[in-house]
């Protein structure tokens, strides 16, 4: 399971924005305790390397409102039911488990999950030239099956996603497919090499991200696409109800280190009302 990854070295926007993806599309987010998928996302909303001292704006809460380092990156279990705190001793073992691997104790603080990430190279930690250890990701970045020992279940969970994040850009160039000229369209005729000359591929990029499409379940097709000849012509519909009502849009990390998404319309608010767009 050891690998060995390299640093990001080019800090441009395209490559820092990749990491970004990387981290919220690649099963990081999955991980716990949260502080890892929010120290992960705040390596890069910089465009240079930040030292360890830099990183506690990323873990600020009630609890710990000057995101200190050195305190707990587990959450206050004082407010949790007898479920939630089965299902948070489960994550606490998990995480013990992978420190375990690079004999580490258990994770306790914010700067423990720091550690852990550098021990598994997913974050390099390199000295500038004025010897301050400054924080450098890997890139590209490892999937958490790369450099952690997931259970079986976990590990399932995350190759599904690693195969939705593959084709995850080519579905959003067929979305595209059905409001051309900004007006959406609810049908869709065409074919599987159409399919790939949209979105600059070949007919099996096209069939899986087809296949994502209706995995979503607000896409649906005339034809069974699992075998289906690359030049057959099938429909494929979509419901934007249902789109718009079960889809969250990630979208970038803005200069401010907050993440910009596009939230169902059906995602609740504050007491029950519905949530902003974005």
């Amino acid at each position: 399971m050891l690998m060995k990854t390299e640093p990001l070295k080019d800090w441009s926007e395209h490559n820092r924005e990749q990491h970004f993806h990387e981290v919220m599309r690649g099963g990081w987010a999955r991980l716990r305790p949260h502080a890892l998928t929010f120290l992960l996302t705040g390596l890069v909303t910089e465009e240079t390397p930040l030292a360890r001292k830099d990183m506690t704006r990323f873990v600020c809460s009630s609890s710990n409102p000057d995101g200190d380092l050195s305190l707990s990156c587990w959450e206050d279990p004082s407010t949790w039911d007898e479920d939630e705190q089965a299902e948070v001793r489960r994550q606490m073992a998990d995480a013990a488990r992978y420190a375990a691997y690079y004999g580490l104790p258990p994770l306790q603080t914010n700067d423990d999950v720091i550690t852990l990430l550098v021990a598994a190279d997913v974050i390099h930690e390199i000295p500038d030239r004025d010897g301050v250890l400054r924080l450098h990701p890997a890139h590209p970045l490892p999937a958490p099956a790369d450099v952690f020992p997931l259970a079986e279940e976990e590990a399932a969970i995350q190759r599904q996603l690693r195969f939705e994040a593959a084709y995850e850009d080519a579905s959003y160039k067929i979305i595209d497919l059905f409001h051309p000229d900004g007006d959406r369209q609810s049908e869709l005729t065409t074919s599987l090499e159409r399919l790939a000359r949209a979105i600059d591929g070949d007919p099996h990029d096209a069939r899986q991200a087809v296949q994502l499409l209706l995995n979503e379940g607000d896409f649906t097709a005339s034809l069974d696409i699992t075998d289906l000849p690359p030049h057959k012509v099938f429909r494929l519909w979509c419901d934007w109800t249902q789109f718009d009502a079960t889809r969250i849009g990630i979208h970038k990390m803005t200069d401010e280190g907050q993440m910009e998404v596009t939230l169902p319309t059906d995602f609740p608010g504050p007491e029950g009302e519905p949530a902003p767009r974005k």
